[in-house]
């Protein structure tokens, strides 16, 4: 897959400078891995320092560093969103140190603006079961049933854990579980109590690749993988199998391009003062940055500082037979409910919503100088926005303009079996299953330009 790939697992604990200067003088093309808050700073300097490319699925940084590859989405605009949704004016926020103050900083100033009553507590340090216990005993005692938790799969599960025991998993307690995974957490004895559980999901059970991947999963030998069959996939997991889609990816592409990205002429050198670059080492960063590709975590592409863009986030409860998806997140719509209760008492057009899905282009779909500042479709204008307002104003309809996230239309990817655009949203379920498509092109009819609607 790629034309020089080297897997290095180490369980021994070596400074960050060590690693990264033994991983460099073995010629690599770019880094795989993972990092903490203490390793972060020293990982994203020396990378820009030799220009080599890091990859990693680790939680995503608001730093604007070159040489860095954030597979993992930023979560705080969905966890804003769905808190907006739910109306929430107290709760408290539960958060790990280690995953970044991102969220956190979000939250508090938001709570600032709307004035909210948050309580914040960092339970990064803590492992010890008594010790959320303690927290739990405290925050009830002050009559708090709404908590936001902000933390990875595992701890996460020792706080339910601990929810379940104390039994604040009654009606009337609604936990936000401020995680990609909400599918990888044990909710089951949470939600028997009658308590609500909320969160994020980057991977669709729906994708193609995902299923294909499964599939294959499934299939492997248990002799030589004993746990294969049992292991649900996680989505640390799916994000580190993108993070090799895209790093094959961005070398297929030097190769179309014929790059020469041969360890040739300056090979770079860590340890010198200082440090010497790898001079090949920009073009892989940009050949990284202009991948777009269908992957296990949906649409990947990246922005200038190489941040995961143009994503959607799936939003789940947990419900009577298992998680069930309510609404999806991304950039542009925002939330996006699918279980209005209007949709579910009453089927007629009238009584819904309905989302209206297109493609950014001028002069048909386009943002207004001042969007910032808007919300919904007050942010857009255009030749085809002005046709659904009409179209609704005619028909007597409500409806939500929804921005295709990749810019396309739809094609069929011949390898992967994958659907892109405007008709992969639908048929992955990242739409709204009621849903008006309209899209704008121009074709020529007898050298004169048609406008197809």
């Amino acid at each position: 897959m790629l034309p020089s790939a080297e897997s290095h697992c180490s369980y021994q604990m070596l400074p960050p400078t060590d690693e990264v200067c033994s991983q460099f003088s073995r010629g690599v093309y770019a880094i795989f891995g993972f990092y903490d808050k203490k390793s972060m700073n020293t990982l994203t300097s020396f990378c820009g320092a030799l220009h080599t490319s890091f990859v990693t699925p680790s939680y995503p940084t608001d730093n604007e560093v070159q040489f860095v590859i954030q597979m993992r989405p930023a979560l705080r605009g969905a966890v804003l969103s769905l808190l907006s949704h739910y109306k929430w004016q107290k709760f408290v926020y539960l958060y790990d140190t280690d995953r970044g103050f991102s969220i956190l900083q979000s939250i508090m100033e938001a709570a600032v603006a709307n004035n909210w009553q948050v309580t914040a507590r960092s339970v990064s340090s803590t492992t010890d079961a008594a010790e959320f216990k303690r927290i739990i005993e405290e925050m009830d005692r002050r009559q708090e049933k709404r908590y936001v938790i902000d933390c990875e799969v595992d701890r996460i599960n020792i706080i339910l854990e601990q929810v379940v025991t104390l039994g604040k998993n009654s009606r009337g307690y609604h936990y936000i579980l401020a995680n990609l995974g909400f599918t990888n957490v044990s909710l089951d004895k949470v939600f028997a109590g009658g308590a609500n559980i909320s969160g994020f999901q980057i991977v669709n059970p729906e994708n193609p690749i995902v299923q294909q991947f499964l599939q294959r999963w499934e299939r492997l030998d248990e002799r030589e993988f004993p746990e294969a069959r049992n292991a649900p996939l996680k989505y640390t997991s799916a994000l580190t199998h993108d993070a090799i889609l895209v790093i094959a990816e961005a070398f297929r592409y030097l190769r179309r391009q014929r790059v020469d990205v041969s360890r040739r002429g300056s090979a770079g050198d860590c340890l010198a003062n200082p440090a010497v670059p790898w001079s090949q080492g920009i073009d892989i960063e940009r050949a990284l940055k202009t991948v777009q590709v269908q992957g296990m975590t949906g649409n990947i592409q990246f922005d200038n500082y190489g941040r995961r863009t143009n994503y959607t986030i799936d939003i789940y409860e947990m419900k009577t037979g298992g998680p069930r998806k309510i609404g999806y997140w991304n950039e542009y719509t925002r939330f996006v409910n699918i279980m209005d209760p209007q949709v579910s008492n009453d089927s007629s057009v009238e009584n819904r919503t309905i989302v209206v899905t297109t493609i950014m282009e001028a002069p048909y779909v386009m943002y207004k100088k001042n969007y910032k500042h808007l919300e919904g479709n007050d942010k857009y204008e255009g030749y085809c926005v002005d046709l659904a307002s009409e179209i609704a104003k005619h028909v007597g309809i409500k409806y939500k303009l929804s921005i295709v996230m990749d810019g396309k239309y739809g094609a069929r990817d011949p390898e992967t079996k994958t659907w892109n655009g405007m008709v992969g949203e639908l048929v992955y379920g990242q739409q709204d299953p009621y849903v008006l498509r309209f899209a704008a092109s121009r074709v020529k009819d007898g050298g004169h330009g048609l406008l197809y609607i």
